[in-house]
């Protein structure tokens, strides 16, 4: 290289780099591709947040959830899985037709990290399966029941044609907290793009205690509750 070009190259590259910022574009940083990454919360443009629900055992708690959300004239999406999805499809139809949005917890309730990659995939295709039958047609989300999204769980429900959800706030009333603390815990903690995660089963009969505390405390804060879908509409596809 001449004296010239190794004097001109680094400006060229300055300019380049200058470029590229004033476009808006930063530079390429190496990422997790989609197919390795779960939804953790959204980069919401304005106060959205969702509320979720997991449901593996039990309709009473359910059924007074559901009722809560109509009377605040709220929509939410919940996850099913375990043996709530195999022995009560009427009460999965039940949520859909409530205009609540269902996702799915797998066809067994386990950690699917401990599994390889493609026994991730036939729990879940299993799952799907069961809920195209309940439905009428098929999920688009999937969150791990337990343990974490790891790269292989989150490869294994893309090839199941599954966009792994997990939370950025939980409501933590799986822990046997009192609803005036999930409710607390909620309000006080939520940010814009949040995905919250609360219990919709028999076992957690303080979260339906809190919910109506919730809901108002959300709005009050200015936040709109929507469905995980129409919090990252473009950011999932179907």
């Amino acid at each position: 290289m001449s004296a010239l070009s190794r004097r001109t190259f680094p400006r060229l590259l300055v300019a380049a780099l200058i470029l590229l910022l004033l476009s808006g574009c930063g530079p390429f940083l190496p990422t997790l591709g989609d197919e390795e990454r779960p939804l953790t919360r959204a980069d919401s443009p304005d106060d959205r947040l969702a509320l979720t629900f997991d449901a593996t055992w039990g309709r009473d708690e359910l059924s007074k959830i559901l009722t809560t959300l109509d009377g605040n004239g709220v929509k939410a999406t919940f996850f099913v899985g375990g043996t709530f999805l195999n022995l009560d499809g009427e009460a999965v139809r039940h949520i859909a037709a409530r205009g609540h949005e269902v996702g799915t917890l797998g066809q067994l309730t386990l950690n699917l990290a401990t599994l390889p990659e493609n026994e991730i995939t036939s729990n879940l295709l299993a799952s799907q399966s069961l809920l195209a039958k309940i439905l009428g047609g098929p999920v688009r989300y999937f969150r791990p029941p337990l343990g974490e999204a790891t790269p292989d769980v989150v490869r294994g429900a893309s090839k199941a044609g599954l966009a792994t959800v997990t939370h950025s706030l939980d409501s933590e009333d799986h822990l046997g907290l009192r609803a005036p603390a999930i409710a607390a815990r909620v309000v006080k903690g939520a940010r814009r793009g949040d995905i919250i995660r609360l219990s919709a089963s028999d076992w957690s009969r303080e979260t339906n205690k809190a919910l109506p505390q919730i809901v108002k405390g959300l709005k009050g804060r200015g936040f709109k509750l929507v469905l995980v879908s129409e919090l990252v509409p473009t950011q999932v596809q179907p």
